[in-house]
């Protein structure tokens, strides 16, 4: 039977190319137009970026080693500046790195609605305002949501083929983005879950093996160099423990969550952070981290109602459909694009959950986030780079609202026979 919804090789590739174009079009105009020029290094990436060309070690302070940021993402940016003197050529190499993400986006949704469908997911990611805001920004957002997307198709690569190199392969995705934002381990016991149960049978030991053994390489090497640079084996980041006392201390619990502010107060962030300042000087990087730990574990033992109440908080901040800070227009159109993206994906995880291993994984990644960012501060910029994977999913709910058939229409016993990824006919 002939599918009314295929499209000829040469024309979908035709149109991928237009919607890459328009999404880096889109980005380069926020840039230019909108955001009017280079961003401010609010969390220092440039600087740790330039102090690595000038041979200053991986460093804050020049000369003192750190690992209060995570490094890939400062290796890229110290890169795309070594190599491309202009000021801009960075956020140029965001955009075509954020837009780069609509081949991703697509290559799963194909897999799962076709051609014409997995266009609405390329659309969907082309056109996400988050996305394009996010690409303007001296942050991790859009380079880590390239990671993320990599390693999710990586990973559902090497389920179709079962080759043990291409697991390896996912797990180095993995590994990249875990030492861009180090939250991105927790995809670890969920990718071993979901290649467990949807995986061809045989070799799933040999394959989970192999995944996580490329994963742990990069966060080792991390570690192996922040023991001879800090004297300390630090896979993460120095940095975990003041964004979990960030959230969890009673001068944001008293203005913010149960308080009359919306955010929290410039001045009254400041006053806390130079009494931080004050109370760890003399420590080491290490042991302030620690010390940032046992405080917000401190206010969580002391009152634990008033602790969910700050969980929860992060978990509707991590969910906020619009940005603080924004005005009502953009903010009302950012909250109906979240909002029809949402109710999309809820249909397509309704539709997909046993016969794709894509839904499962991604509601694995949302869940796990949503975990991970109730313990630590959150805003939305947590939540965006993994708003592609939304997007993937909306475009199976958009194919239902079609009466589009799943192309993968196996349910769960034929992954159990190796026989999932057999496309119906």
């Amino acid at each position: 039977m002939t599918d009314p919804f295929a499209i000829d090789r040469r024309q979908y590739s035709r149109d991928m190319l237009v919607v890459f174009l328009g999404a880096v079009v889109l980005r380069l105009l926020y840039v230019m137009l909108w955001q009017k020029g280079l961003p401010p290094d609010t969390d220092s990436y440039r600087q740790i970026a330039e102090n690595l060309i000038s041979g200053k070690d991986f460093s804050l302070a020049l000369g003192v080693p750190t690992a209060y940021r995570a490094p890939l993402y400062p290796l890229f940016v110290a890169a795309v500046e070594l190599f491309f003197h202009n000021p801009l050529a960075l956020m140029v190499a965001q955009a075509v790195a954020s837009a780069s993400i609509v081949f991703l986006a697509a290559r799963l949704a194909r897999n799962i609605v076709g051609d014409l469908f997995s266009l609405a997911a390329a659309a969907l990611v082309a056109v996400d305002p988050y996305g394009i805001a996010v690409s303007g920004q001296l942050m991790t957002e859009a380079f880590f949501s390239l990671l993320v997307t990599v390693a999710v198709v990586a990973l559902v690569w090497a389920m179709r083929t079962n080759s043990l190199s291409r697991y390896a392969a996912a797990g180095l995705a993995a590994g990249a983005a875990a030492i861009t934002r180090p939250e991105f381990l927790a995809f670890a016991p969920g990718a071993v879950v979901v290649a467990a149960i949807w995986g061809r049978p045989r070799r799933r030991l040999l394959s989970a093996l192999a995944f996580l053994v490329a994963m742990a390489l990069l966060p080792a090497a991390w570690g192996v160099r922040n023991d001879r640079a800090l004297g300390r084996w630090v896979f993460t980041t120095t940095h975990g423990g003041y964004t979990h006392r960030l959230a969890y201390n009673s001068v944001f619990y008293d203005k913010v969550v149960a308080g009359p502010d919306d955010v929290w107060n410039p001045e009254d962030l400041a006053s806390w952070q130079k009494r931080l300042v004050d109370e760890s000087e003399g420590m080491s990087e290490v042991s302030r981290d620690r010390l940032n730990y046992r405080m917000a574990s401190g206010f969580v033992d002391a009152d634990k109602r008033r602790a969910l109440r700050v969980a929860l908080y992060e978990v509707s901040s991590f969910w906020r459909p619009y940005p603080h800070g924004a005005s009502r227009v953009v903010s009302a159109g950012m909250a109906l694009f979240f909002a029809g993206l949402v109710v999309l994906a809820i249909v397509g995880v309704y539709v997909a959950w046993r016969r794709s291993a894509v839904a499962p994984l991604v509601v694995y990644i949302l869940l796990a986030e949503t975990l991970i960012h109730a313990y630590y501060w959150s805003n939305v910029r947590m939540r965006i780079p993994f708003d592609p994977l939304l997007a993937v999913l909306a475009a199976v709910g958009l194919a239902t609202l079609f009466g589009r058939r799943l192309i993968i229409g196996e349910p769960a016993k034929a992954a159990r026979e190796g026989t999932l990824y057999s496309p119906a006919v």
